[in-house]
């Protein structure tokens, strides 16, 4: 459970002011709101919120929270932020959780945080899907081939769309960053060894020209069907018009080591 509390800056500046004022005082609310964490689930309602709220400014006291901002990506009247949650686990080792909200005024869901908990559990947990698969979502130039060559299973077109020097970065953080044509291809061979590609079903994109993040549902990876569950990658060109980086935030647990 990670709420973010710069989320509804992200909502004043996509010009839902009321929206936002509801989101940092309930109590206040003129307007319906609801929020999907990848713990708690579907949170709706002027009492929920706020006991959820209040729960989270004591767990991020607990665990003496610190948040690093990643990047925001604005586009559509949607906009995408990511974070690094610095915390303190249960050993008392700091830790980076990678998390990342879609913050969509316009949805009967406008706020949607996207994190793994195996940092926190240990291991991954299945979640339920957020939005359905929209076929009108595509995503532009390099990130489109980038994301079509993963459907595939094309190790060759995957890394193609990477800058020499570009890095992936999964959902446990820097436990699964690799950095390079070489550590890029072996990751891909490795995830394409279960029986091909990971065909993700796009629900969103939210572009602005140096940033590409979809949203999306995963139910197979290679010869494996899998519970339907959501994700979220953001992909950052270089000044090359080249992937220089790769960021996912969903808690699927492969069928590969």
């Amino acid at each position: 459970m990670v709420w973010i509390p710069q989320i509804p800056d992200l909502v004043d500046r996509l010009g839902a002011a009321e929206l936002a004022d509801a989101l940092r005082d309930p109590a206040s609310a003129t307007v319906p709101v609801a929020l999907d964490d990848p713990e708690a689930g579907r949170i709706s309602g002027v009492g929920v919120l706020a006991a959820w709220l209040a729960v989270q400014d004591s767990w991020r006291a607990e665990r003496k929270v610190d948040i690093e901002e990643v990047a925001t990506t604005f586009g559509d009247g949607r906009a995408v932020g990511e974070w690094v949650v610095h915390l303190e686990g249960p050993d008392g080792e700091r830790t980076g959780l990678p998390v990342a909200a879609a913050v969509d005024p316009a949805s009967p869901l406008p706020v949607r945080i996207h994190h793994s908990r195996r940092p926190l559990l240990g291991r991954h947990v299945v979640r339920r899907p957020m939005l359905r698969p929209d076929p009108r979502a595509h995503a532009s130039d390099v990130v489109g081939a980038y994301k079509a060559a993963v459907d595939a299973g094309d190790t060759a077109a995957v890394v193609a769309a990477f800058a020499p020097d570009g890095t992936f970065r999964g959902p446990s953080g820097d436990a699964c960053r690799r950095v390079g044509t070489k550590e890029l291809t072996e990751l891909y061979e490795s995830y394409f060894s279960a029986g091909g590609g990971i065909p993700l079903k796009l629900c969103t994109v939210t572009e602005d020209g140096i940033r590409s993040a979809f949203e999306y549902i995963c139910d197979r990876w290679g010869d494996t069907e899998l519970p339907p569950q959501p994700g979220l990658t953001v992909c950052a060109r270089g000044g090359d018009g080249l992937i220089a980086s790769a960021r996912v935030y969903d808690d699927v647990e492969a069928p590969v080591e």
